[in-house]
């Protein structure tokens, strides 16, 4: 169970909000009224980024707490609970078949919520800093950085800087 594990990067996929779509309301059906709102996040909610072929999908919930029968609920449907895995204020699980995708649980309207969005909807509006973030990210594989926590760990300072543009629009 450990939450490393070797990446790639695809080309944009126009199915992925399709997945996402069709993903969405099995958590939602898991987790309950817990939640208040749910999102797609990360690359592969931006038009034509480049991405890792999973789906990232941001929950947002009242109380970051998840009761053993949401957990159970979750892994019946392929989700392998991870917990905070190295963010805390989140809880990560991740489901890896045919179709990937990873939940980013968070506190609905926290920080974690408004960061992963507001750099979402910079890229989308965004196309050259959306280039210049796929460049970084191609960059980086090549260089070897192709584990996901090196990968990760390397985005950090450049996702940093696109937050800092995008609180101040």
């Amino acid at each position: 169970m450990s939450i490393d594990e070797p990446i790639t990067l695809e080309p944009y996929n126009p199915l992925w909000p399709v997945y996402y779509e069709a993903e969405a309301p099995l958590i939602l059906q898991a987790l309950g009224p817990l939640v208040k709102a749910i999102e797609p996040f990360g690359s592969t909610a931006i038009p034509g980024m480049l991405a890792k072929p999973i789906i990232d999908i941001l929950v947002g919930v009242k109380i970051l707490k998840l009761s053993p029968i949401q957990l159970q609920a979750l892994a019946k449907i392929g989700y392998e609970y991870l917990g905070e895995a190295g963010i805390p204020g989140r809880l990560y699980l991740r489901k890896r078949n045919f179709k990937n995708f990873n939940l980013a649980i968070v506190e609905y309207q926290g920080t974690l919520w408004h960061n992963n969005l507001k750099i979402r909807d910079y890229l989308r509006h965004h196309p050259t800093a959306a280039k210049r973030y796929a460049n970084y990210k191609q960059m980086l594989i090549k260089k070897g950085f192709n584990r996901l926590l090196t990968y990760s760990a390397q985005k950090q300072s450049f996702l940093n800087a696109i937050l800092a543009k995008a609180v101040k629009v």
